[in-house]
């Protein structure tokens, strides 16, 4: 990455166990808890680098860019053998949570895989993309393998978390459980109204690091973490209109 970049100042973020497996690499190795959510930007810049991303900004907008270990590898393959990458390595969970470490090609349609694997699919069942904190169920097995799919969860129906009507219950676990230390129980209202600014200006919106922690330990089943999704989806479209018509 130094050679093809030119950046100079390049962080490897390890688990604590295994930095010294890595000492010789030419980075500056750095060790981060192996439990989720400490491994997601904000919190290594935080934690880490001890730079808080400010609210609506993104480590990019500091100076950081973040590489997952697969797509430096891809990038010093394509450097090195000038061949464009076009396969993906993934974890496979079937309904057996039996976890699986697979190569496959980007484009591959989900249908195939799991043919490939023996996994049963019935109807109800959910195909999500990526982990089972913020990933997105996906409605076809031809949905295509992407660039960026890390995770592929088949979840069996009687496991899937459905939402419900049942109101917010004041418990104050979102609010313990998040890692911004956001008013959750009070944001969530603002969101449910579609009152996006509001919910930006007063309880902290744009400091969402996306963990998924709040919808996890709800026990009113309230998909929080997808109103703040569309709430920043629906507040970045509105900002982009603006930019457009000034």
């Amino acid at each position: 990455m130094k050679k093809i970049s030119g950046v100079e100042q390049i962080y490897l973020i390890t688990a604590g166990e295994t930095v010294q497996t890595y000492s010789h690499i030419g980075a500056q190795v750095k060790s981060i808890d192996n439990r989720y959510p400490s491994a997601l930007p904000q919190l290594i810049m935080k934690n880490v680098l001890g730079e808080v991303v400010p609210a609506g900004k993104s480590c990019e907008d500091l100076g950081v860019c973040f590489f997952s270990s697969e797509a430096v590898a891809s990038i010093g393959s394509a450097y090195n053998d000038d061949q464009f990458p076009v396969t993906k390595t993934l974890t496979l969970i079937t309904k057996d949570a039996k976890q699986r470490l697979i190569e496959t090609k980007i484009g591959t349609p989900v249908r195939d895989i799991l043919e490939a694997y023996d996994a049963s699919i019935n109807e109800e069942d959910r195909i999500i993309f990526g982990g089972p904190m913020t990933g997105s169920a996906v409605y076809s097995l031809e949905h295509p393998i992407q660039p960026d799919t890390d995770g592929l969860l088949v979840l069996d129906r009687s496991n899937a978390a459905y939402t419900s009507e049942y109101p917010c219950i004041n418990c104050g676990d979102c609010v313990r459980a998040c890692p911004a230390d956001i008013q959750i129980n009070l944001l969530v209202r603002f969101l449910e109204a579609g009152q996006y600014e509001a919910a930006a200006e007063s309880y902290d919106l744009l400091s969402c690091i996306d963990c998924g922690l709040c919808s996890f330990v709800c026990v009113s089943k309230i998909p929080i973490y997808q109103y703040i999704k569309l709430a920043k989806y629906e507040l970045d479209r509105a900002k982009a209109a603006e930019e457009t018509n000034a």
